[in-house]
């Protein structure tokens, strides 16, 4: 019995759905109907009207949506900016100390590990499937020595730029992370590989 009274809802909306669609296109076979047997002056006129109400609707229907989508990525970018500054300046804080031959105590890799954990909840949220992908193969990467480690920062950081709304058509892979780097030209021979 529970099983039926699951199945009537979804028939009874399908029932309503395939009617609709029907009913819809019965309206519409009609006009076109009429339409057809008036004199081809009036016709023209019919159907120049509808494309003019037709196209009036989509461009307001689009441009509604854009609106929306930009007003959403504007409320969201303060957020995101934050989140993204603070992974930066962490980034740049462990590069600097590495650059001082500073070794991490047990208390500053406990810090820094807590602030990976905390970023990777906030990112889940906050970033864009871009961000997301590239901060993915950062953290599988990261967990073991690799050279291409670089890279994959450079990969995020312009992931970042992007889901931001800043362009990043000039740049080449591995500029931003350069900006990081004493020897840059170190990079160079592992981009080219």
């Amino acid at each position: 019995m529970k099983y039926v009274k699951n199945w009537i809802p979804l028939l009874l909306a399908l029932a309503v759905l395939v009617g609709v669609v029907y009913g819809t296109w019965w309206l519409l076979a009609q006009l076109f109907a009429w339409v057809m047997v008036q004199p081809s002056q009036i016709a023209a006129a019919i159907i120049a009207f509808a494309g003019t109400v037709i196209a009036g609707i989509g461009a307001v229907v689009i441009s509604q949506q854009r609106a929306k989508a930009r007003d959403i990525a504007e409320s969201h970018r303060p957020k995101k900016t934050k989140l993204y500054t603070e992974f930066i300046m962490q980034v740049v804080g462990i590069m600097r100390e590495h650059r001082e031959g500073k070794t991490l105590d047990a208390s500053a890799t406990r810090k820094l590990e807590d602030f990976f954990f905390d970023f990777t909840t906030q990112v889940m949220l906050w970033g864009s499937p871009s961000v997301l992908k590239h901060y993915g193969a950062f953290r599988r990467v990261g967990e073991k020595p690799d050279p291409n480690i670089l890279l994959l920062l450079d990969d995020i950081l312009k992931a970042m730029r992007k889901d931001l709304g800043l362009s990043n058509r000039a740049l080449a892979r591995g500029d931003l992370i350069k900006m990081l780097l004493t020897d840059p030209e170190s990079l160079d021979a592992l981009v080219k590989k």
